[in-house]
């Protein structure tokens, strides 16, 4: 978690916190308020349009080894009279998305009043890496457009295994180490169970 302390304490007192998305495409910014209908104009001025139909199943940080992946999903009925979204997705294609931030803020808020007139600046929560954009057909209208991002240490997984020896100690070095060719290759030796 990326929380600045400089104008509020997660301790705070508050009435609520807003749940904030930010998707980063090459035609520009696009703030989402999860959750919630309606629109919110933080300090800043940016706009974040919300609405019910766009969810986050679950957000996960990198705790306890595990580096999670997670989903942002937008449910809608397909309206016949209008274009399919789907459609118009697929048409921008993945590389429209693939590589590129994926942010999550919260926004405190510490009154009703500030709900039209924010005092605080909206929080950095999470940064995730946009990978993937899956469609769902559920009935004859009912859609699911679902974006699919990776954490933060996703390179962890393609990095290089470097051995413990004199090579892979001059990899990480850049000077052998002659001492380990004493190394022990082979960790079991045979002993007597009793003695």
């Amino acid at each position: 978690m990326t929380l600045s302390l400089s104008d509020w304490n997660p301790r705070d007192a508050v009435v609520g916190v807003l749940d904030l998305c930010n998707i980063n495409t090459p035609d520009g910014d696009f703030g989402f308020l999860l959750g919630q209908d309606g629109i919110f104009t933080d300090v800043n001025g940016k706009r974040w349009y919300g609405s019910t139909l766009i969810s986050v199943p679950k957000l996960q940080s990198a705790i306890d080894g595990i580096a999670p992946a997670g989903t942002i999903d937008l449910t809608f009925i397909q309206d016949p009279s209008m274009p399919d979204l789907v459609d118009q997705v697929k048409e921008l294609g993945l590389e429209y998305l693939d590589g590129r931030p994926i942010t999550f803020w919260i926004q405190p808020i510490r009154s009703m009043a500030e709900l039209q007139a924010p005092v605080l600046a909206p929080h950095l929560h999470l940064t995730r890496t946009m990978r993937s954009l899956t469609f769902t057909a559920s009935g004859a209208r009912d859609r699911r457009i679902t974006l699919g991002f990776e954490p933060w240490t996703e390179d962890r997984r393609a990095a290089r295994r470097i051995a413990l020896n004199t090579e892979g100690h001059a990899k990480l070095t850049g000077t052998a180490n002659p001492s380990l060719t004493f190394m022990p290759t082979e960790n079991f030796e045979e002993e007597a169970l009793f003695g």
